[in-house]
């Protein structure tokens, strides 16, 4: 069962606790991400969070770091498109440190100048570190020509351009706009108490400013079918197909999520099967759903020899095709339903899991789900759903496929980016 708070300053405080746990997790998040920044400001909300781990007003970087190692806990962060969370695990009886520790680094980081420029060096090693490895680039460049002239469409680290023009006075400001109360959700899973955790959170966190709740661009179009090379001296092609999706929260999610298990969510799934099983083509290949706030894409990635490109390409169509044209049979039906049903209860085993749950059913629900509801509503998902869902998403008008690798600019030719 878990329970809500929330303070004037609007503070969103979700807890659950677990009698059998012995640890607690806590998670702060911040509504803002890299959606939320305008193109000259791409990066910002990374920058930020690798600056609140270097010292604040109490603690220098090493005593975080020390302050955390002495009770045997983990604390960490990352930044998405649309959330920026800080999340730390302990002891339950730890619970207060945590929640100190990082209250104090979201509201007392100094954004040393010197702090500044050493972080830079390290992100933009960050940034050619993943421009080197073109199983991580390729996602980005699906979503640059996905999402054109939208921030959704932005790497989340930034450009090198971007982030190097990024100074002290610009986080700032871009911070105490985004870093408010009504932008801040706190949610902790485990051995833990609900009003203790409120009491010390109030305390820690009742003067920061409620600020408002940042609004998003929506996308306005989805794009035209299209074929993008980069042209790169690589032993493999590295591709991504895909097509628009579900938002999070949209009532044919479930519909969405089983028929991307089907499609290639694990090595049963017809992906798995047709393109490493069958024919030997990908030692890599799955799909996966990238849902945001009010929109979201399907996409199919794999890894083959430059060789073998097209044709994997088009064992790809052809599945997508196939949940069009045929209904998914009561197995393969069942089978992921079961798939799905056994992931999700053994999250629940996880307090970090659970935490995480609460915050994202929060952001993009705007109430937390009973497991029993969620499992439910996966058994109700049929082979009708499916095939509905699959002709509304799968046309060739919005097939977007990128590649990277030693092909020529004509290897895959528009006409035959088709499903027909």
């Amino acid at each position: 069962m878990y329970q809500k708070t929330v303070l004037d300053n609007g503070i969103r405080i979700l807890t659950e606790k677990i009698p059998s746990a012995y640890s607690a997790a806590l998670g702060f998040w911040v509504e803002n991400g890299a959606r939320h920044e305008s193109r000259a400001l791409n990066g910002a909300s990374h920058f930020i969070e690798h600056l609140l781990f270097k010292g604040t007003r109490r603690r220098s970087a090493l005593d975080i770091a020390k302050e955390i190692d002495s009770v045997g806990g983990a604390l960490n962060a990352f930044t998405s498109h649309e959330l920026s969370c800080y999340f730390a695990k302990v002891a339950g009886d730890k619970l207060p440190l945590a929640i100190d520790l990082l209250s104090d680094i979201l509201c007392h980081s100094l954004f040393d100048l010197d702090e500044i420029e050493k972080e830079r060096r390290v992100i933009l090693q960050e940034i050619h570190m993943v421009e080197d490895s073109p199983d991580e680039r390729i996602h980005e460049l699906f979503a640059q020509k996905f999402w054109p002239d939208h921030s959704l469409g932005r790497p989340i680290l930034g450009t090198p351009q971007s982030v190097s023009s990024l100074d002290r006075s610009t986080l700032l400001d871009f911070f105490a706009k985004q870093y408010s109360g009504k932008n801040l959700i706190i949610s902790a899973a485990g051995d833990l108490d609900h009003q203790q955790v409120v009491d010390h959170v109030a305390k820690a966190l009742g003067d920061l400013p409620s600020g408002s709740k940042t609004q998003v661009v929506p996308p306005i179009n989805l794009p035209l079918r299209q074929v993008n090379i980069l042209k790169k001296k690589l032993e493999q092609v590295h591709l991504c197909l895909g097509t628009a999706g579900l938002p999070q929260g949209h009532r044919l999610r479930y519909v969405g999520q089983i028929l991307n298990a089907i499609l290639g969510g694990s090595i049963s799934s017809r992906l798995f099967q047709k393109l490493r099983e069958e024919r030997g083509m990908a030692y890599s290949v799955y799909s996966y759903l990238n849902a945001h706030l009010d929109c979201g894409t399907l996409i199919v990635h794999a890894g083959v020899s430059p060789d073998d490109a097209g044709h994997a390409i088009g064992v790809i169509l052809r599945e997508l095709n196939l949940f069009k044209n045929q209904i998914v049979s009561p197995d393969e039906l069942q089978a992921a339903k079961d798939q799905l049903k056994g992931q999700f209860m053994l999250s629940m085993e996880s307090t970090d899991n659970r935490m995480t749950r609460l915050a994202k059913n929060e952001v993009y629900l705007g109430k937390v789900l009973d497991p029993e509801e969620i499992l439910i509503n996966i058994d109700k998902v049929n082979a009708e759903d499916i095939q509905r869902l699959a002709k509304n998403l799968f046309q060739d008008k919005g097939l977007v496929l990128q590649m990277v690798g030693d092909l020529t600019n004509d290897a895959f030719p528009l006409m035959d980016l088709t499903l027909g």
